[in-house]
């Protein structure tokens, strides 16, 4: 009898697991690259074309009446588990949040992908993450980036923005537009961490859409009295080639702390893919911008799909100006230095 009865209990709780996972996926991607770069000498790098490694749990719960409930946590991590990869360098340093969706929009809680950051990345032609995102410091983010949540504050963020709100309006004729904002002070582990003025309040906006056949973006972001940013993009494709390009202004307050660098500074990225085969695909990319050290930074790629899911790539990327060629040196950024280049060897896998 009472092995019947433990026998029951243990079905009774696979069964609770198996309800409570329904609906539940993990997903994510590794990439892992060797590397070599000027003045560095070589290196195993944390992935030069994906950008990131990443593990994701996400799911969602039907709740009547087109109505879902959905959450996701997103850990970033390098090939050796370090888990500022693309985040805050906490536990689930990228995306962690919870949502409610409908025929009213979508809207989530937590911390979440900046919109603004969202419309840069989409109008570059599938060019490395290693080179876009190098190029998006070189136009003046590494306020985003270097200065990040996690340095006591909480309520700062990079791509992605602690504390924040957000709300996505349904799709109007292929449209939607997305606005953020976070709450002035955060808390953590229960204790209110907070600040004697609103200078590290973000707010970031996006329209995203298309005009014909030409995928366009919009995007804006504010950082209390430090800096504002402004992107415009756009893509579209002929057959086998895909062309994107975007214009981003970035404005700073040169009396703000963390404010880098300290001069309003404009550029633009140029990108294009193409499909030589079914499996291999050549991209090329070059943006500058217009500081006075004449920061450039040129990209020449080869991505060749072994499967759906596995890829192998190599990636150049030349920079001048003092402005990093390296996803791995990105913090060493500066307004004056040698050039530098990168290559970079490596596979991919997503899950």
């Amino acid at each position: 009898m009472k092995k019947t009865q433990i026998a029951l209990a243990a079905l009774a709780l696979v069964a609770s697991t198996a309800a409570m996972a329904d609906g539940v996926k993990v997903s994510g991607q590794i990439d892992v690259g060797i590397g070599h770069t000027t003045g560095v000498g070589s290196y195993m790098d944390q992935g030069a074309w994906a950008d990131n490694s990443n593990i994701t749990f996400s799911g969602d719960e039907s709740l009547g009446n087109g109505m879902k409930a959905f959450f996701t946590l997103a850990q970033g991590f390098t090939q050796n588990g370090d888990p500022g990869n693309g985040g805050n360098g906490t536990l689930f340093s990228r995306e962690s949040l919870i949502g409610l969706s409908g025929d009213f929009g979508t809207v989530k809680l937590g911390q979440q992908l900046s919109p603004y950051i969202l419309s840069y990345a989409i109008s570059q032609a599938g060019t490395p993450g290693g080179f876009w995102v190098n190029n998006f410091i070189m136009g003046g983010g590494l306020g985003n980036v270097a200065v990040g949540a996690g340095d006591g504050a909480f309520q700062k963020g990079g791509f992605f923005i602690p504390n924040a709100v957000s709300y996505t309006t349904p799709s109007i004729n292929g449209w939607t537009a997305t606005v953020l904002t976070n709450t002035a002070n955060g808390a953590k582990d229960g204790a209110m961490a907070a600040t004697t003025s609103d200078a590290d309040k973000y707010t970031a906006y996006n329209v995203i859409g298309a005009i014909g056949g030409i995928n366009v973006t919009a995007g804006y972001q504010k950082r209390g009295s430090s800096y504002t940013s402004t992107v415009i993009g756009a893509s579209t494709s002929f057959g086998d080639l895909t062309v994107a390009g975007n214009y981003n202004k970035h404005n700073v307050d040169s009396s703000a702390a963390f404010a880098f660098p300290t001069a309003s500074t404009s550029s633009y990225l140029l990108s294009a893919a193409y499909k030589l085969q079914e499996a291999l695909t050549v991209v090329g990319g070059y943006g500058a911008n217009d500081l006075a050290s004449d920061q450039s930074m040129t990209n020449v790629g080869l991505k060749y799909a072994m499967s759906a899911r596995t890829y192998t790539y190599i990636s150049y990327v030349r920079a001048t100006g003092g402005a990093q060629s390296s996803l791995a040196q990105r913090g060493n950024y500066s307004t004056a230095g040698a050039n530098n280049a990168t290559t970079v060897v490596g596979v991919a896998h997503s899950f």
